[in-house]
């Protein structure tokens, strides 16, 4: 699955440390508008997720997607910089910018939903998935958390 990313997903994903077996198994891209927020923004800030997304940049995990225009915000570029032939989906859990994609018709996922398809993938066994929806949950919305849950409902939990 190829999938662009917003600053918030990515932010999540990374401080329950979750993000680099998202980055492994997936190709996973953010607009350069995400990169100066989570990284350039990040440092100046001294956050720690900063140099992990700065890292895994160097390493090519995870591709910045540029451009030419300028964005204001890393969500205008998402939308803007979106291409079915290019990404399958953007990965947000962020209200205001899922609304906006449901009404583009461009396709999301949320990051709860990124784990279980890494489960589904067999590249998490059940406990791991268990533990990396914990690790996860203090970070996304009790909707999101329990939607994961259902899902997996007789299978998991």
């Amino acid at each position: 699955m190829k999938i662009l990313m917003d600053s918030d997903c990515l932010i999540k994903l990374t401080k329950a440390g979750l993000k680099e077996p998202v980055v492994d198994f997936f190709k996973v891209s953010i607009p350069q508008a995400v990169e100066l927020e989570v990284v350039t923004a990040g440092l100046i800030k001294q956050k720690p997720d900063a140099l992990v997304v700065r890292e895994n940049i160097k390493q090519k995990k995870l591709k910045v997607f540029k451009s030419q225009k300028k964005f204001k915000s890393g969500d205008v570029a998402l939308v803007e910089l979106f291409d079915h032939k290019k990404f399958d989906c953007v990965a947000t859990d962020d209200a205001k910018l899922i609304k906006f994609l449901k009404s583009k018709g461009i396709p999301f996922i949320l990051p709860a939903l990124i784990l279980y398809q890494l489960y589904r993938n067999d590249a998490f066994c059940k406990e791991t998935f268990k533990d990396s929806l914990e690790k996860l949950k203090k970070w996304i919305s009790l909707e999101e958390y329990s939607t994961v849950k259902l899902l997996l409902k007789g299978d998991l939990l």
